[in-house]
């Protein structure tokens, strides 16, 4: 993760950094990404790069952290739209990310796991004890009442299940699945999962 001395930076000069490292990591995969060039584009020297960031990967991992809060509070909003209903706003979601209606650093960060779609993101997107003051608001947000146990812990499982079908529709998507072919398929694993968390009269 980035050192204080980054978080110290001017607004300006921490925006230039990041959206210049936005740039070359949807642009090309890791392996290719290149600090000279994000270095260059951001107008800072190379030595104060590393004042920042460990290295490549440190500077990666930072930008995959900002797109999974983005993406929560993106299923924020969602569950605001879906009055409640976990289940709906995963869908709210998936609609929101594939049709254009994105914010610019979600569309990058999509296009970021395009091109890096064989790596193993899940040491980021499921880490909870890094992301639990989001996942708290989502519970402040969500209808608990629907399902069958209304305690935190059981929320937290749920909602990581439909995490995991979540990120595996995107998955598809960004390796050129159909969007209506993987929504259907959304839609069914997001059933099962309703069905076996939620009471009778909600299922």
């Amino acid at each position: 993760m980035p050192t204080q001395t980054f978080f110290r930076l001017p607004e300006e000069k921490r925006t230039r950094l990041t959206q210049a490292a936005w740039q070359e990591f949807s642009s090309v995969r890791f392996s290719e990404a290149s600090i000279n060039r994000i270095v260059h584009a951001a107008q800072i020297p190379r030595g104060s790069f590393y004042q920042y960031f460990a290295d490549k990967d440190d500077l990666f991992f930072f930008l995959l952290d900002t797109l999974y809060e983005d993406c929560l509070t993106l299923a924020s909003e969602a569950l605001e739209r879906a009055e409640g209903n976990l289940f709906d706003a995963v869908v709210i979601v998936f609609d929101l990310l594939f049709t254009g209606k994105t914010q610019q650093e979600l569309a990058q960060g999509m296009e970021l796991l395009r091109r890096n779609d064989t790596m193993d993101m899940s040491q980021v997107l499921f880490d909870r004890s890094r992301h639990c003051a989001k996942l708290e608001e989502l519970l402040c947000r969500a209808d608990i009442d629907m399902l069958r146990r209304n305690d935190a812990a059981f929320f937290r499982d749920v909602a990581t299940l439909l995490i995991s079908n979540l990120m595996l529709a995107m998955r598809e998507m960004l390796c050129g699945g159909s969007y209506e072919a993987e929504r259907a398929t959304l839609c069914t694993r997001v059933d099962i999962v309703q069905r076996g968390s939620t009471k009778e009269e909600y299922r």
